[in-house]
C-alpha cells in the first residue's frame, strides 16, 4: 500500500475512485443491482486505503466520495444513460472486484483488467441472433403453437434482435420496445392472413423475450434491501417498458383492423 500511495500521491484517491466508478458502472449497466454497486464500490476503495467512503446510486446516476488515510480527499459522479442485461460481463466484473479487494495489486493492473473486461466481445451477432430465434419459437411451443406458429416466432425473434442491436444509440429501450411489439403483431397478422394460424401464440412467444421479469426481480431486491429509491425508479422502468409492449401491440393491431388478435 506505501508504494501505490507515494507513487501517485496528488492523484490516487482520483485514480481509486475511477476504477471503483468504472467497476461500479459496469455492473449497473448490465443488470447489478443498486445495493450490490455501492456495496462493491465501498469495498474496492477501503481495500486501497480509504478511511471514508460514500457512494449514493440509483438507476441513471452514482455519486460517491472517498477520503483517503492522508486527508486526501475525491469526489466524481458517473451518468449512466442505458442499462441492458449482460450477467457474463457483470459475473467477470463481480470476480475482478473480488481479486483487488482480497490481493490489492498495483492500479496499473486494475486498469488494465478493466480494459480488457471492456473490450470483450460476448458471442457473435449471429449466435445472438440464432438464440433470439430459438427462444421465440421455443415459447411459441410452449403456448400450444405448431409449426407455422414456431416458423413465425423464430422469424419476429429476428426482427426483433436486428431492432434491438441496430437502432440508433439514441433510440431508448422503451422506444425499442414498442417497435418490437409493432412488428411482432404485424407478422402475427401477417401470418394468420396466410395459414390462418393462431397470431396469439406468435406474439406471446416473441415478445415473452421482452418481458422484464429480470428487472422486476432486481427492483424488488433493491427495496427488500433497503434502497427504496432506487428500487421503485428501477420498478417503474420496468412497468413503463411492460406497458410500452402493450402499446406497441394495440397499435398494430388498430392498423389491421383487429387481425393480429
Amino acid at each position: 500500500m506505501e508504494n501505490l500511495q507515494t507513487k501517485n500521491k496528488e492523484t490516487y484517491a482520483d485514480d481509486v475512485l475511477r476504477l471503483a466508478l468504472d467497476v461500479g458502472e459496469g455492473m449497473l449497466k448490465n443488470g447489478g443491482e443498486v445495493s450490490r454497486v455501492e456495496d462493491t464500490i465501498e469495498r474496492i476503495c477501503h481495500a486501497y486505503g480509504a478511511v471514508h467512503v460514500e457512494v449514493f446510486c440509483i438507476i441513471s446516476l452514482i455519486n460517491a466520495s472517498v477520503r483517503m488515510e492522508d486527508d486526501t480527499y475525491s469526489s466524481q459522479i458517473r451518468r449512466v444513460k442505458s442499462t441492458g442485461m449482460n450477467f457474463s460481463l457483470l459475473e467477470e466484473l463481480n470476480g475482478l472486484s473480488r481479486e483487488v479487494c482480497r490481493d490489492v495489486p498495483s492500479l496499473e493492473y486494475f486498469d488494465g483488467k478493466l480494459h480488457e473486461l471492456k473490450n470483450k466481445k460476448y458471442g457473435s451477432h449471429a449466435l445472438s441472433m440464432f438464440a433470439w430465434m430459438l427462444a421465440a419459437a421455443s415459447f411459441a411451443v410452449f403456448f400450444g403453437g405448431g409449426f407455422w406458429e414456431c416458423l413465425w416466432a423464430a422469424i419476429a425473434g429476428v426482427a426483433m434482435f436486428c431492432i434491438d442491436t441496430y437502432a440508433p444509440r439514441r433510440v431508448s429501450t422503451i422506444a425499442k420496445n414498442v417497435m418490437s411489439a409493432f412488428v411482432a403483431a404485424l407478422l402475427a397478422a401477417v401470418s394468420e392472413f396466410i395459414h390462418g394460424g393462431e397470431g396469439s401464440v406468435i406474439i406471446m412467444g416473441s415478445l415473452m423475450l421482452l418481458v422484464p421479469g429480470v428487472a422486476i426481480g432486481t427492483a424488488m431486491r433493491d427495496i427488500l434491501c433497503g434502497e427504496l429509491l432506487a428500487g421503485m425508479l428501477k420498478l417503474l422502468q420496468a412497468c413503463l417498458a411492460a406497458l410500452m409492449l402493450a402499446f406497441g401491440y394495440i397499435l398494430a393491431a388498430t392498423l389491421m383492423g383487429g387481425g393480429a388478435i
